[in-house]
């Protein structure tokens, strides 16, 4: 109980309330997905720490703006990561602020956010890469502009690249491809792991664009590959190095179906017309 003490022209007066205060059950953090540049086809993600309950309270925390102004719409690709995304591509240099205000606030069964946090960003230039299996290449325009044809290996038969739409993620110099993130043991006969540089990544399924030495007489003719399309060292390492998180890859003519528009970076692939309806009563 909280007592207070006023005095007026009557003389003292004692006024006394009582109030309880509460401990939240159990409290989530946010991370906010992304980087200070971004390709046209970056979309906002916010992944909580925790499976979100009530993604409604969830989502009415979450402000985006952008200058120039887009609309959009928020659609949850797990149960604990929501996207934002406009209905088309964004336009090079548009400046975007996003803010999770989720401190104190209830997100269902107890849970609430611990702390608030805000991410801006800018949209870099109009970079599009197009994967073409009828062509074993790999072309990237920048500003409608060809600047650069690899050739490529795809996913063979057993193994075929999906599909699709997909957003660029990580770029690294260094990575280990290991079978068995995707369920295929080490050490049965698909499985492998294998050291590769100059990688980047498209889906979070595995799916990377990397520097395939071993498979450079395929590339531009045949495929073999066990999923991610092959490049030779030299120009694997140039798009790593001339490539943003959220740049655009098309693959095309490939024998697989699209990636999953809930995979991680296959939010394209999920027709507005489903997106903008949302999924917070899924």
């Amino acid at each position: 109980m909280v007592q207070a003490e006023a005095v007026g022209v009557g003389g003292r007066s004692v006024v006394s309330q009582r109030f309880t205060t509460t401990s939240p059950e159990s409290l989530t953090s946010a991370a906010i997905l992304g980087e200070k540049t971004v390709g046209i086809a970056h979309t906002i993600g916010v992944r909580f720490a925790d499976p979100i309950p009530d993604r409604k309270k969830a989502q009415a925390a979450i402000t985006v703006s952008s200058d120039p102004q887009m609309q959009g719409a928020f659609y949850w690709i797990s149960d604990s990561e929501v996207r934002w995304r406009p209905e088309r591509f964004w336009t090079p240099g548009t400046k975007v602020s996003v803010a999770v205000n989720i401190y104190g606030v209830n997100l269902g069964d107890g849970l609430y956010g611990d702390e608030n946090l805000s991410y801006d960003f800018t949209i870099g230039r109009a970079q599009e890469i197009v994967a073409d299996d009828n062509t074993k290449t790999i072309v990237v325009k920048r500003d409608g502009k060809v600047i650069r044809t690899m050739p490529t290996s795809f996913g063979k038969d057993s193994t075929p690249t999906p599909r699709g739409i997909y957003m660029i993620g990580d770029r690294v110099e260094h990575i280990i491809m290991d079978s068995s993130t995707y369920g295929v043991p080490v050490e049965s006969a698909a499985g492998y792991r294998t050291p590769v540089q100059w990688a980047v990544q498209m889906s979070y399924s595995g799916i990377y664009m990397h520097g395939a030495p071993w498979s450079m007489s395929a590339q531009g003719n045949s495929n073999v590959s066990n999923g991610c399309p092959n490049l030779s060292p030299a120009d694997a390492e140039w798009l790593v190095k001339n490539t943003l998180r959220g740049d655009p890859v098309t693959v095309k003519n490939t024998n697989a179906d699209t990636l999953s528009g809930v995979d991680g970076l296959g939010d394209w692939n999920i027709p507005w017309s489903q997106w903008k309806k949302g999924n917070t009563d899924t």
